[in-house]
């Protein structure tokens, strides 16, 4: 009996982890997909062709990244050297060709921060090439941050 009753609590703990895993990822693409159609209207900018390239993938931590990667790193450790508390982690999405990309930097203020990327062949690497800073939705606005009752 006394088996069977550790059994259980082990599947129920497990269950109870997986539930809360899930959760947590449905939240984080939430908030990505929040954040990212807050750029298409605040930047009238079209993602056809592009894709999420996920933050773990150029994590400046990880052994034997590319070129290309230590680049996009780059980039990410400077958005994010200059960051308040608050602001959201940096969006990379890049074209299936991979020879352009776009940065979504969304700030605790409201205001979307687009970087240009392009590929340079030449260095292998990837520059940014322009940003264009304007306001869009705010945080509350956006059901990312509760406001104040």
């Amino acid at each position: 009996m006394k088996r069977l009753i550790i059994l259980f609590m082990v599947v129920l703990i497990s269950f109870t982890a997986y539930l809360t895993n899930v959760s947590a990822k449905l939240t984080e693409e939430l908030i990505i997909k929040t954040i990212t159609n807050d750029f298409i209207d605040t930047h009238k900018i079209n993602l056809d062709g592009f894709n999420l390239l996920h933050i773990r993938e150029i994590d400046w931590n990880k052994r034997d990244l590319t070129v290309q990667q230590k680049s996009l790193s780059k980039i990410f450790m400077d958005i994010h050297d200059e960051q308040i508390i608050g602001d959201f982690a940096p969006l990379f999405y890049i074209n299936e060709e991979k020879k352009k990309g776009y940065v979504f930097e969304k700030k605790l203020s409201g205001s979307d921060k687009l970087y240009v990327l392009t590929f340079d062949n030449t260095t292998q690497k990837w520059k940014t090439t322009n940003s264009i800073d304007k306001m869009g939705k705010d945080l509350v606005e956006l059901g990312l941050l509760k406001g104040a009752e």
